[in-house]
């Protein structure tokens, strides 16, 4: 049983006709008829008796039109108290969110959010994944978007999995790999590879990861890091060498370049994106948020 199908029967009840049910809703009289059996057979009563084109109430359809008319009222101010609660509430959310996430789906989610919450004011900063973690850690953040990997960890977080993405090379059209369908980790073995930097900073952190996406001979290959994707193509274009990156950082190029992406052999590996929230956070917008970016 469904709203609208108490709507159709109170409406027939009131004009004992389908056809002006059917246009008072502006479908056709064929789904108005279907939607009242569909109920008659739920409820396993009769409530219309039916004559050619005539419809008049039984016994027990009369019996059920007040009843029905106090659902839809019922259910009716149910929902203008919910949008009431929607639209009145207020506070604030304080997120973090990683480079290059633009192109996934965090602006629309956060997009639809405020849309729907007009009096929740959403504090935005983006930064990289350690110093991300570290604020978050500190308590700067309510929850974070950022990627999921062994060397940042979230004691006490929690962790809603959203995307996993996976690895390119990039390289200018004239380089060997360019006319690749798919590149080896052994092919990278002699090539000069620039990636993303996790770390506030070289002097923060020592040149240790936990880069899954490739082998140990070629972390050494690693001749850059930056923060920044379009300085990374920047540098590519450049001449400076290659670089490998997950599929989020070049969905849609923020600058014109002409490059060639070609899909890395991970042997299965793929970024994960997550968000990362305070189980025990005291906002009360942290668990809301949440449930709408699962709906959403």
């Amino acid at each position: 049983m469904t709203i609208r199908q108490l709507e159709y029967f109170l409406s027939a009840a009131r004009t004992l006709s389908f056809t002006k049910t059917a246009q008072a809703f502006y479908i056709s009289q064929s789904a108005i008829t279907q939607q009242i059996k569909g109920l008659e057979e739920e409820l396993d009563v009769k409530l219309f008796w039916r004559n050619n084109n005539q419809i008049r109430l039984t016994p027990v359809g009369e019996l059920f039109v007040p009843e029905a008319d106090a659902i839809v009222s019922r259910l009716r101010e149910a929902q203008e108290k919910l949008h009431a609660a929607r639209d009145g509430m207020t506070g604030s959310l304080s997120i973090g969110y990683l480079q290059s996430v633009e192109m996934t789906q965090f602006p629309g989610s956060i997009q639809e959010f405020s849309e729907d919450y007009p009096g929740i004011q959403m504090n935005l900063h983006r930064d990289n994944a350690m110093a991300l973690h570290d604020d978050f850690m500190d308590g700067r953040y309510d929850l974070i978007f950022s990627i999921d990997n062994e060397v940042l960890q979230y004691p006490g977080a929690g962790r809603v999995e959203l995307e996993q993405f996976p690895f390119y090379v990039v390289v200018r059209p004239n380089h060997p790999f360019a006319r690749r369908r798919q590149v080896s980790q052994e092919d990278l073995l002699y090539e000069k590879l620039i990636v993303h930097e996790s770390f506030r900073s070289l002097a923060d952190s020592p040149h240790v990861r936990v880069e899954k996406y490739l082998t140990e001979e070629n972390m050494k290959n690693i001749t850059k890091t930056e923060n920044e994707v379009e300085t990374i193509l920047i540098m590519v274009a450049s001449g400076l060498g290659i670089a490998v990156l997950p599929e989020f950082d070049i969905r849609t190029p923020q600058i014109s370049l002409n490059l060639r992406y070609i899909p890395l052999d991970t042997n299965g590996y793929q970024e994960t994106l997550s968000i990362f929230y305070k189980k025990e956070s005291d906002n009360p917008l942290v668990p809301l948020f949440l449930e709408r970016i699962r709906i959403v």
